[in-house]
């Protein structure tokens, strides 16, 4: 006689499923499984961190969008560039890659902390 209690593997099955929901999903083509980037963003996050090092002061615009890809996030003014690990920051931090430009040239790149997917 079966017994009414769930088996061992749908039960670990419904554990991935609530870890997953909690930690943050990643999108994922249907067609590969591969994880997708966020937003606009071209290029996943750990191509973006190598690309990264290539940036210099004083780089042009354009020379940047093609290091990096096209961003996640822009600002209306388009001075400031947000990209994004594919993963969403609730409950484990991560960080962003911040592209601040003056006069369509790269001012500075750093690296921010993202708790409960804000960047602070």
């Amino acid at each position: 006689m079966p017994s009414a209690q769930p088996s061992r593997l749908a039960v670990l099955a419904t554990l991935l499923a609530v870890l997953t929901a909690v930690f943050g999903c990643v999108a994922v083509d249907p067609d590969t499984g591969q994880p997708l980037p966020r937003g606009k963003q071209k290029y996943l996050f750990a191509t973006v961190k190598e690309r990264a090092e290539r940036l210099e002061v004083g780089m042009p615009k354009l020379q940047v969008l093609m290091t990096l890809g096209s961003p996640a996030e822009t600002s209306e003014r388009g001075d400031l560039w947000i990209y994004l690990p594919e993963r969403t920051a609730y409950v484990v931090p991560s960080q962003a890659l911040e592209v601040r430009f003056e006069d369509d040239r790269l001012k500075e790149h750093k690296y921010t902390p993202l708790v409960f997917n804000k960047r602070i």
